[in-house]
């Protein structure tokens, strides 16, 4: 009898393992993989220029309003003078954020001197130094044309300021900033 109790004993012990043995096989899993992730595109135009390659941009190209009183090509007290800024970003697979901050500490001694943003796509208008905005991916047109403008109010109590710039030369920056845009 003692045998008989032995033989079960190690009988349902036996079970026992192949039971717990087969259900740890159900939980464990080997696999492997390969993938491959496409990287979506990020390139971006400023006046045709690739900003991945070439951190500065030299704009040049002013339009200035026209005046009677001051000879084309001159920037002075009564007129104003304009450069448009393309952002194009048709070739990215990502909606982009840009935000352009122009840095106007030039201007610190010329109150009558302001900047003026002009977006050509929606006609809004800002006097602003700041200006920024979001091209989303499923836009139609993926390109952001912006009017800047410098404009340069007579003014009277002005005038010794005004003379200080005759034979120099106001320069500027803008800082462009661009950022996938994610959502909210």
């Amino acid at each position: 009898m003692k045998k008989r109790i032995w033989l079960i004993v190690l009988i349902s012990f036996l079970i026992t393992v192949l039971s717990i043995s087969s259900t740890f096989a159900l939980f464990e899993t080997n696999a492997g993989a390969e993938s491959e992730l496409d990287i979506g595109k990020w390139k971006i135009l400023v006046n045709d220029n690739d900003i991945s390659l070439a951190e500065t941009i030299t704009l040049n190209d002013f339009t200035y309003s026209t005046s009677s009183h001051t000879q084309d090509g001159y920037f002075a007290p009564g007129r104003s003078a304009s450069f448009d800024v393309e952002i194009d970003t048709s070739q990215s697979d990502v909606s982009v954020i840009y935000e352009l901050n122009i840095d106007d500490s030039a201007l610190e001694d010329h109150p009558n001197i302001s900047f003026n943003i002009v977006n050509l796509n929606t006609n809004q208008s800002i006097n602003s130094t700041t200006y920024g905005g979001i091209i989303y991916l499923n836009d139609q047109d993926r390109t952001v044309t912006l009017r800047i403008s410098l404009v340069w109010a007579d003014v009277l109590a002005n005038d010794p300021d005004d003379t200080a710039l005759i034979g120099e030369e106001l320069e500027f920056v803008i800082n462009a900033n661009f950022k996938q845009y994610l959502g909210e």
